[in-house]
């Protein structure tokens, strides 16, 4: 490439690419960087993601598992595993001396080992401001330029003309970016949606209708809202588009791994056919459930559903988790 790349990408699976393209096709110079060397190869061959077929890639898009170039940009977005992050960030910043403004993490979860959230981990990495960018967003639906609205939540050490410089840089047409201060409740509610989609999944899969479905979903975020409240994020947060949009899409959605995942199980399948069935991707909620879990029990929080998916997880039948959902103590709402 002649010139500087204005954003590099880390990591190429669906989600990163889908962003990368999108950008690029704004006219931005973006270098996505991957570390699968047949992989990146296969991709700047074929101008083509695999899990994005129908999508080519813009003019603006370079593909690389030589880091070189997204090393040179100044944003950097991090599109790894949430598992591997921190550990894959340490092997990346020993190989460059150059530092970004700030990091912005497109990953959802909690981390199994420490029960941070990403941003909380990549600040001691990379001694960065780190930023998440979250929501309601199917990667394949972004890649192809349909309307979608996410959130990107930025801490309180970028000043309010750079967040909004930055909200301008990173905004489309198609893809519409609300501002943020609240980095931990927007990882958190990204994090715990997964959990409570392979919940949903497990209602739909054992067939107990819509009612059911939307009692889970509405209980699901008054859960989502206790662990954010607990752990300092903003109710405003779970209530918006990082909470609740993401939460209903992922727990309605059939492109959903963690709903689809849910479902198979509750249709019968062992939690390791389930995996398997869906070509081994990552079912994020998998590892979250735990975290969220150990995280609930340091603040003295039950998550009762996150509870449940745990027990399923380990092999309980699915219909002894429902039940005892649906049979716990009557309360106030």
């Amino acid at each position: 490439m002649a010139s500087h790349a204005d954003i590099g990408v880390f990591g190429s699976g669906a989600w990163g690419t889908a962003l990368a393209i999108t950008w690029a096709r704004k006219g931005a110079k973006v270098a996505l960087w991957g570390n699968f060397p047949e992989e990146m190869a296969q991709m700047a061959a074929t101008r083509r993601h695999l899990r994005l077929k129908d999508v080519a890639f813009p003019e603006g898009l370079s593909i690389s598992d030589d880091p070189t170039d997204a090393f040179a940009a100044p944003l950097w977005i991090s599109a790894m595993p949430t598992q591997v992050t921190p550990e894959a960030w340490r092997g990346l910043l020993a190989r460059t001396s150059n530092r970004p403004e700030l990091v912005i993490h497109v990953s959802k979860g909690i981390l199994q080992s420490t029960h941070q959230t990403l941003s909380q981990a990549l600040t001691g990495v990379l001694d960065l401001p780190v930023g998440a960018l979250s929501g309601p967003s199917f990667a394949d639906e972004v890649s192809r330029g349909v309307p979608t609205a996410i959130v990107l939540a930025l801490p309180a050490t970028v000043a309010d003309e750079r967040a909004k410089a930055l909200q301008a840089q990173l905004a489309c047409e198609k893809l519409r970016l609300y501002l943020s201060r609240d980095v931990v409740g927007t990882e958190l509610c990204g994090a715990l949606k997964n959990v409570l989609a392979i919940a949903a999944g497990l209602v739909d899969g054992l067939g107990l209708g819509y009612n059911a479905r939307a009692a889970l979903i509405t209980r699901g975020l008054a859960e989502m809202s206790r662990l954010v409240e607990v752990l300092g994020g903003q109710p405003t947060t779970v209530m918006g588009l990082a909470g609740m949009g993401d939460l209903l899409l992922t727990a309605t959605g059939p492109q959903s791994r963690n709903r689809t995942f849910g479902e198979m199980v509750g249709k019968g399948q062992s939690v390791d056919a389930a995996r398997d069935a869906l070509g081994g991707q990552v079912i994020e909620g998998m590892f979250t459930c735990e975290a969220a879990l150990a995280l609930g029990r340091e603040h003295g929080l039950e998550l009762p559903i996150a509870a449940e998916v745990q027990k399923l997880l380990n092999g309980e039948s699915p219909q002894e988790a429902v039940r005892r959902l649906m049979t716990r103590s009557l309360k106030s709402e």
